[in-house]
C-alpha cells in the first residue's frame, strides 16, 4: 500500500528559494521547490537536476514559484512525465489557486492558433532566410577579397555588411533555438549551432542559459539578466540602489549620469562583451552541459574565429583588417542590442514580490513592447517587433506572428491588461526618456546623500 501524497503550503515552497541564486547554492542547499500545475517538484540538493535539464540554470528563476507558465512555453507535452523523478507532492487543497480567467483565455487562444496552423513552420521560408542571410556574408567576403588591401571605404562597406550578417544570423539562430522550425528539437539545435556558433560566434549553451532566464522573468529586478547592466546603464530606481554595492561607484555614477548620451556608444561594444561571455562560459570548471555538447561548443566557436580571422588578415593589410573587425563587431553590437532594448527597456521593471501579482503571461505582456509591422521592421528585428506575442508563444514561427497579434490585443482589452505598441523611433524615444529620468533620480539621490 502506498503512503499518502505529501502536501505543501506556498510558504514552504517560497521558503525553499531563500539564498538560492546559483547552481552551487541549489545543489548544496537542501530542497528547492517549484510548482507546476499544482504539483510540487524538488530540483535541489542530491537530485542532479541540472545535469538532466537541457535548459541548464534557467530553472533557478522558478524556484519558490508557480512555474506552470514558464514550463508550458518552453517544453513539449511529454516533458511533465519526464519530471516524475523530481515529484515530491502536491499543493495542499487550500493552497491551490482559484481558476484564472485570463490564463484560461490564454490557453484557449493557444488552442485556436494551433487549429489555425500557426505553429506549423514554412520550411521554404527558412531555406530562403538561410540562403539570403549567408549571401550577405558572401558579399562582405567578396569585397574584402577584391579591395581589402587597397580601399578604406570598401573595407568599411565590408565590415558594415558583416555586421548585418551577424545581426540577421542572430535572429535565425533565435528562431531555430526556440524550436520554431522543426518538430524534432535535435534538428533545430544542429542548425542553431551552425548559425549561432559558426556564423555568429555566440555560444548556444551560453545563450540558452541567459535568454531562457530572460523569458522566465522579464524585467524582474535582480533576476532578468538582460536588465542587469549596471554599472553602465540603470533601467529602474531599484538599480540605483546598487551603487553602494559596486566596487567603483564613482565610475558607475558617471555612466548613469550620462546614460542617455552614452546609450548608443555602449550598445556598440555589446557584441564584444557577448563574445567574451560566450568563451568564458565554455571555459568554466563546472559546465552545465555534457562532455559531448562541450566538445561541439568549443569546436564550433573555434571554427567561427578561424574563418573570421583567416578572411580578415589574408585579404587585408593589418591596419585595414583591424578597421574591418572594428566596424563589423561594433556595428553588429549596435544593431543587435538596439533591437533588444526596444523590446523591453523603458517598460515597467518589477521586484520579485511585485512580479508575483501577475500571471506568467500577463508579466510577459506588461514588460514587452511591440513595434508596428512593415517590411523593414519585420526584417530588421527578425520578427521580434512582435515581442509580446513571441514571449507568450516562443515556439510560434516568426512568419506567423502576425496571426496572433490581433487576438492578443483583443485578449488584453477583455482583461484590462496594458498592451503597448509603437514605432521604432517612438520606442527609442521612450528608452532615452526613461534613461534621462533615471539619471535625474540618481543625481537627486546623490545631492541628498551629500547633505546628510
Amino acid at each position: 500500500m502506498t503512503g499518502a501524497i505529501k502536501t505543501f503550503t506556498w510558504a514552504e515552497v517560497e521558503q525553499s528559494a531563500l539564498k538560492k541564486t546559483t547552481v552551487d547554492d541549489v545543489e548544496n542547499g537542501g530542497p528547492a521547490l517549484m510548482v507546476i500545475h499544482n504539483k510540487v517538484y524538488d530540483i535541489g540538493a542530491g537530485t542532479g537536476f541540472f545535469r538532466f535539464h537541457p535548459g541548464g540554470a534557467v530553472a533557478i528563476s522558478q524556484i519558490g514559484k508557480d512555474a506552470s507558465g514558464a514550463f508550458e512555453v518552453f517544453h513539449t507535452e511529454n516533458a511533465e512525465s519526464m519530471m516524475s523523478d523530481f515529484y515530491v507532492g502536491d499543493l495542499a487543497p487550500k493552497e491551490v489557486p482559484k481558476p484564472n480567467p485570463f490564463k484560461e483565455d490564454v490557453n484557449e487562444l493557444r488552442n485556436k492558433l494551433i487549429a489555425m496552423g500557426a505553429f506549423k513552420s514554412n520550411k521554404l521560408y527558412y531555406v530562403w532566410k538561410l540562403v539570403s542571410t549567408f549571401s550577405i556574408c558572401a558579399a562582405s567576403a567578396a569585397i574584402l577579397i577584391n579591395y581589402g588591401r587597397t580601399s578604406t571605404l570598401a573595407v568599411i562597406a565590408a565590415g558594415s555588411l558583416m555586421a548585418i550578417f551577424w545581426q540577421q544570423s542572430g535572429w535565425l539562430a533565435h528562431d531555430f533555438l526556440h524550436h520554431q522550425v522543426f518538430k524534432n528539437r535535435f534538428y533545430n539545435n544542429v542548425v542553431g549551432y551552425i548559425v549561432g556558433n559558426v556564423w555568429q560566434g555566440f555560444s548556444v549553451s551560453w545563450w540558452k542559459d541567459k535568454h531562457c532566464t530572460h523569458h522566465s522573468v522579464p524585467n524582474v529586478h535582480g533576476e532578468d539578466p538582460d536588465i542587469n547592466t549596471m554599472p553602465f546603464l540603470a533601467w529602474s530606481e531599484h538599480a540605483l540602489e546598487l551603487f553602494h554595492d559596486l566596487k567603483d561607484a564613482d565610475a558607475a555614477r558617471f555612466f548613469v549620469n550620462y546614460q542617455a548620451t552614452l546609450f548608443f556608444p555602449i550598445l556598440g561594444v555589446a557584441r564584444l562583451a557577448w563574445c567574451f561571455s560566450s568563451v568564458r562560459f565554455n571555459m568554466g570548471d563546472k559546465l552545465l552541459i555534457s562532455p559531448t555538447v562541450a566538445f561541439w561548443e568549443k569546436s564550433t566557436l573555434a571554427a567561427h574565429y578561424i574563418w573570421l580571422l583567416s578572411l580578415t588578415f589574408t585579404f587585408c593589410t593589418p591596419l585595414l583588417g583591424l578597421l574591418f573587425l572594428f566596424v563589423a563587431e561594433c556595428g553588429c553590437g549596435l544593431l543587435l542590442a538596439f533591437v533588444f532594448t526596444v523590446n523591453h527597456n523603458g517598460m515597467p521593471v518589477y521586484t520579485t514580490e511585485e512580479s508575483k501579482k501577475y500571471d506568467f503571461y500577463e508579466l510577459q505582456i506588461r514588460t514587452g513592447r511591440d513595434v508596428y509591422s512593415n517590411l523593414f521592421s519585420d526584417w530588421f528585428t527578425g520578427g521580434l517587433n512582435y515581442q509580446v506575442e513571441h514571449h507568450m508563444f516562443p515556439t510560434l514561427p516568426r512568419h506567423n506572428f502576425y496571426m496572433s497579434q490581433g487576438l492578443v490585443e483583443e485578449l488584453c482589452k477583455k482583461h484590462n491588461v496594458p498592451f503597448h505598441k509603437t514605432t521604432l523611433v517612438g520606442g527609442t524615444g521612450e528608452i532615452l526618456a526613461r534613461l534621462a529620468q533615471l539619471s535625474n533620480a540618481a543625481n537627486k539621490i546623490r545631492r541628498i546623500e551629500k547633505k546628510n
